[in-house]
């Protein structure tokens, strides 16, 4: 007779280890935003919340009369068109000036890069104060830019306190934002796009305004809103470059709240510029979304 078969057990089932997600708790997330909330709401929710109370004083308690100031007086509707005029003009010549230069940087040689980056990233480097008073000795009556202008016979022309020259030291202070926006938006476009247009016969103009503008507005539109609001809150800027010809509503803010310790009415302008600017980018977020739908 055979020897019986013996039987071998079946391999046990092993359930797969169900691995979990890479994401922490939501208690350990709140923790590592804590820092964080705590900066934000001593930084910016509180000084925004003691703002809003000191437009709102008055001798018998809290009211509007400040804001009827402001929107009762020509002077101030005057300062707030001129600010807006500004920022928007600085904005705009900066996104002139930094396209060609982010496209020296992207397509360039490879040699040419570090040192274009590096008068784009210079401007950042240096202090607001130190570059105002480098153009208010550049753009003087007796500075080398006024006396070749008188040489040319355009004497006529002044750059130093007026807006030509608030509007140089804005562009020169605010367009590195625009520029490296618009070095990471270009950077990140497929050149095969670029060079199937140039295969089909079109010059480089058209290749830029048909396949490089359209694919970064999204650059041009972060690099637009930077640019605006920091131009529209300047202040040391005008200050020093307009000499007191060329006033915004931010050096308005300021000599109120410092020469004329007028709280309230410092306050109030400060709301506004506030309330402006939300709803500016508000504007501009809704025009670029519709733009890059279609």
């Amino acid at each position: 007779m055979s020897a019986p078969a013996q039987l071998t057990p079946a391999p046990a089932r092993v359930r797969p280890r169900t691995r979990k997600p890479a994401g922490g708790t939501p208690r350990t997330t709140l923790l590592l935003l804590l820092p964080l909330s705590v900066v934000f709401a001593v930084g910016f929710v509180l000084p925004l919340v003691l703002i809003g109370r000191y437009s709102l004083e008055g001798e018998a308690g809290w009211t509007v009369e400040q804001f009827r100031i402001v929107a009762g007086t020509p002077q101030y509707l005057t300062l707030i068109g001129r600010t807006l005029g500004l920022a928007l003009v600085a904005t705009v010549l900066a996104a002139v000036i930094s396209y060609p230069l982010a496209l020296a940087v992207v397509r360039g040689p490879r040699r040419l890069r570090p040192l274009l980056l590096a008068v784009v990233t210079m401007p950042m480097l240096t202090s607001v104060v130190v570059k105002t008073f480098g153009w208010s000795v550049l753009l003087s009556g007796t500075g080398p830019v006024q006396g070749t202008l008188d040489a040319l016979g355009l004497g006529w022309i002044r750059l130093m306190f007026t807006p030509v020259g608030v509007v140089i030291g804005l562009v020169h202070t605010y367009f590195p934002f625009m520029a490296l926006s618009l070095i990471a938006t270009i950077g990140a476009i497929d050149r095969r796009t670029e060079e199937a247009a140039q295969s089909l016969g079109s010059g480089p103009l058209q290749v830029f305004w048909r396949v490089t503008f359209p694919q970064s507005l999204d650059g041009l539109a972060v690099g637009s809103a930077l640019t605006f609001v920091m131009s529209m809150s300047a202040l040391v800027t005008p200050q020093l470059l307009g000499g007191g010809r060329v006033s915004t509503i931010v050096t308005v803010i300021y000599q109120q709240a410092t020469a004329g310790q007028n709280w309230p009415l410092a306050s109030a302008l400060g709301v506004v510029l506030l309330a402006l600017t939300f709803v500016i980018l508000s504007i501009q977020a809704w025009a670029v979304h519709r733009v890059l739908k279609r």
